[in-house]
């Protein structure tokens, strides 16, 4: 089983002496990057046109990033880190799995629901140029749920021999479903509809384990 790594924020590029230094700029360019990502995907995104959107000096970008990957992956970075993880200790596998599928569900109903959208795709045409802006979201969703998913096996939570990858991908998959490729509501007939919805989902997952 491949195991998602939660990966840490790169470091600050050094500056140079004399160069600018401007408190909103890394936001600004994040959340452009955010936008543009969403509404042209991969091959709309360009350093020159987050530039533009944000109204940053194009000088101000290049001498931050070196490419689009770099800004993007720094900007989903930034991105997760104002998205709380659901708060799940001493909770059971099940009540786990409904306040992960939750959170998903809530990022992709979002204002970023594009940008997620974009990076599934993306990602998938160019699986090497883009694993790790995967991984760093992987690391935030359903999936990253693999170790909590194996400790419930071995305490007796989820019978044994529980295929722990194909149980999170069934989920994050349908949460992806329902609410990108496929929606058969308005986003806020599923943003009304969500709880129910992630609770039938994982407990129906949860009941095709049983023998």
């Amino acid at each position: 089983m491949t195991e998602v790594v939660a990966l840490q924020p790169t470091e600050q590029r050094r500056r140079g002496p004399g160069r600018p230094r401007h408190a909103d700029t890394e936001p600004r360019a994040y959340r452009a990057a955010l936008e543009l990502f969403g509404r042209r995907g991969w091959s709309g995104l360009t350093l020159d046109g987050v530039a533009s959107q944000a109204g940053i000096g194009k000088s101000s970008i290049y001498l931050r990033w070196n490419d689009k990957s770099e800004l993007l992956l720094d900007a989903l970075r930034d991105l997760q880190a104002r998205v709380p993880l659901p708060q799940t200790d001493g909770l059971g596998i099940r009540d786990q799995l409904v306040a992960h599928a939750r959170a998903r569900a809530e990022l992709l109903l979002g204002e970023y629901g594009p940008t997620m959208a974009s990076l599934c795709t993306a990602a998938a045409a160019n699986p090497e140029e883009l694993r790790q802006l995967r991984q760093v979201d992987l690391a935030r969703g359903v999936c990253a749920l693999a170790s909590q998913v194996e400790d419930a096996v071995a305490a007796g939570e989820l019978p044994p021999g529980t295929a722990v990858r194909p149980l999170l991908e069934a989920i994050e998959g349908a949460i992806l479903v329902h609410i990108l490729v496929a929606p058969t509501q308005t986003v806020p007939e599923m943003r009304a509809d969500l709880d129910r919805y992630v609770c039938e989902l994982v407990d129906t997952q949860l009941r095709a384990l049983r023998p």
